[in-house]
């Protein structure tokens, strides 16, 4: 499958602009973001929607707005951008608070699909001392998450340079990287083989990275963070009899598509788990109806949904 003709030519625009807002001083961009953040009014915030799109060459870091203390690495990354125009809240800010929340109660993490690892520090921020392995295939995005892990003197994470795997799986994989995203750390990277839902995701570059089997990174593990584009089911899948006996809490992007997915999902909730879609301002009970229901999970404007083991339920109740 290629880009359509429409997606090309808005690929070819998107990088004209960008390329044309270089001449832009950064001092200029960052004078902007402040004066959005601080009015919100609509002059503001039309133009920080277009000068979004600069390079933040040759800024090289940064530190988060909101006066949170948090610094990230200030390479080419979608992410990047979009958290040095607008922060934790303007991205994912409910998905955020509730990893802090989980990591803060957890005795050991385990975060698969870092990207730059932007939740990799909120979440070991917010649990100093615990131990934290954080895993990312692509080796430039795994290499920016080791860059934001020493800016913030985390000591206890492990960052490893991995596709996770279930047992059998080669020694190597290849890793599709997404032709509509044009930056070092593709956020929907994906495994080329066996991920579910990503349909219309063409990718004609790739990068081969190497594995690790899912059951070399859980021992001791009490939460699990997966979002790995299309590839949850086969990973946790992987680990079934682990997840039943240690029942820990995950926390998964479910994608429109993954039917697998949702089976695991279903298999869990019978063995006694409590399932919550997180929402803009609470989390929402999802019930055996709703996951019986073809309807895509979930459905509160976030992709992202916490398995709770229902003895462990005060764990996002307390």
């Amino acid at each position: 499958m290629s880009l359509s003709l429409s997606v090309r030519l808005r690929l070819r625009a998107r990088i004209a602009l960008s390329r044309s807002l270089t001449a832009v001083p950064l001092r200029l961009v960052i004078a902007v973001r402040d004066r959005n953040a601080a009015s919100g009014r609509l002059f503001w915030r039309a133009l920080a929607g277009v000068l979004r799109h600069r390079p933040l060459s040759p800024l090289t870091e940064f530190e988060l707005p909101g006066g949170s203390g948090v610094r990230l690495d200030a390479s080419r990354s979608r992410l990047a951008q979009l958290l040095f125009w607008y922060g934790e809240h303007g991205y994912e800010g409910a998905e955020t608070h509730w990893w802090r929340t989980l990591c803060a109660r957890s005795t050991r993490i385990l975060e698969i699909g870092a990207n730059i690892g932007y939740y990799t520090v909120q979440g070991a921020l917010a649990a100093p001392g615990t131990p934290y392995t954080t895993v990312e295939a692509n080796p430039e995005s795994a290499a920016i998450t080791s860059r934001n892990v020493e800016l913030n003197g985390l000591e206890h994470v492990t960052v490893v340079q991995a596709a996770v795997v279930g047992e059998g799986a080669p020694a190597a994989m290849e890793l599709a990287l997404p032709d509509q995203e044009r930056y070092a750390a593709p956020t929907g990277a994906y495994l080329a083989t066996g991920t579910e839902g990503i349909s219309g995701r063409p990718a004609t570059a790739s990068v081969t990275v190497p594995t690790v089997p899912m059951s070399a990174l859980v021992e001791k593990v009490d939460l699990v963070k997966l979002d790995i584009e299309g590839y949850e089911a086969n990973v946790l899948e992987s680990v079934r009899d682990w997840l039943l006996e240690e029942r820990p809490v995950i926390v998964v992007e479910v994608l429109r598509e993954a039917h697998r997915l949702r089976e695991v999902i279903r298999e869990l909730r019978a063995a006694g788990y409590e399932v919550r879609a997180i929402g803009a301002d609470r989390l929402h009970v999802i019930g055996d109806a709703e996951l019986r229901d073809p309807a895509p999970l979930p459905r509160y404007g976030s992709r992202d949904v916490i398995l709770v083991p229902g003895e462990r339920i005060g764990i996002v109740e307390a």
